[in-house]
């Protein structure tokens, strides 16, 4: 006899088990409605708040389990069960032929910065430029970086793309809004600071390591044994730059020094004299061999094939 689906994993108000259409994803209350149970034939591979997904049975076996909760909210998966989707992610990748591409967000994408630290002569720069914005609802101004649209446009045809960031999720999706506004290049892969837990981690990406490429600017925010996946781009990608300006005063001063409010400026003419849209427009030309190469060369690790582009480069901007 059917069971009836408990609808313990909910995304976007439907039920990923049953696809029933849900009226509310509170999963607190509705596990404490639920009696707890157990199916001697549950695999108990993904759970919620305590909870099987599957059969609303209480576990506590999973309590150091990472969080997937950029998924679906309170999501953790068993590690048996996360061993074997990084594995099937990967075949069906090779079999698109596509690699997966995990790109920062913070100075390899965009440039942000609080608009309180813009001056007040720059801030009118926000109504005639069009890679510039302010966040819907927040005091955060975002400078999108040069020739980006067109590398994620032309990346999503090899790549499966994810972003990690350390921002906190709500700050993540907006930006991610203005790069992918349509959720044709992260989809929902956005791995923020409430999923990574200090350090970035490849253990969050749904794929098995040997097919992924990482781009950051820091090794030191991603963990120890990622490094050989990691593309380091250096220097980092700022727009925003503290300005010159003096402050006159003792009382001004001590002001500003007790604030530690720096003024900053934008200046128009750095990307185009940096030359930052040929640097993406580069990493993408290199991103592509490493794709060839990968494929056409019979290799089964990119790892293997990274240092034969990037060790010895060094990108500028």
């Amino acid at each position: 006899m059917a069971t009836t689906c408990k609808h313990w994993v909910v995304h976007r108000k439907i039920c990923c088990r049953c696809k029933a259409r849900v009226k509310t994803n509170d999963l607190a209350r509705m596990a404490k409605r639920s009696s707890p149970s157990r199916d001697p034939d549950c695999p108990h591979r993904m759970y919620c708040q305590g909870r099987c997904c599957r059969c609303g049975y209480i576990l506590d076996i999973f309590e150091y389990a990472p969080s997937f909760s950029y998924m679906s909210r309170y999501l953790k998966l068993s590690p048996e069960f996360v061993a074997s989707t990084k594995q099937r992610k990967l075949r069906i990748g090779l079999g698109q032929k596509k690699l997966h591409l995990v790109l920062g967000l913070e100075h390899i994408l965009i440039h942000a910065i609080k608009l309180s630290k813009i001056s007040h002569d720059d801030s009118r720069l926000l109504l005639t430029r069009d890679d510039i914005f302010r966040l819907p609802n927040d005091n955060l101004l975002v400078k999108l970086r040069p020739f980006v649209r067109d590398f994620l446009s032309e990346a999503k045809e090899f790549f499966t793309m994810h972003v990690c960031t350390n921002y906190g999720p709500d700050h993540a999706k907006k930006v991610v809004n203005l790069l992918d506004p349509h959720m044709v290049y992260f989809g929902n892969r956005i791995i923020t600071s409430r999923d990574s837990d200090g350090l970035k981690s490849l253990e969050l990406v749904l794929a098995e390591p040997r097919g992924v490429i990482v781009v950051d600017y820091d090794p030191r925010l991603w963990r120890m044994r990622d490094s050989p996946n990691l593309v380091v781009i250096s220097p980092k990608y700022e727009y925003f730059k503290a300005s010159k300006v003096v402050v006159h005063g003792v009382l001004a001063k001590a002001l500003n020094f007790f604030k530690n409010n720096k003024v900053f400026e934008l200046d128009g003419k750095r990307d185009k004299c940096s030359g930052d849209g040929e640097f993406m427009a580069d990493l993408l030309t290199d991103l592509k061999a490493v794709h060839e190469f990968f494929f056409n060369g019979g290799y089964h690790d990119v790892t293997h094939v990274l240092p034969r582009f990037f060790e010895s480069k060094t990108y500028f901007l």
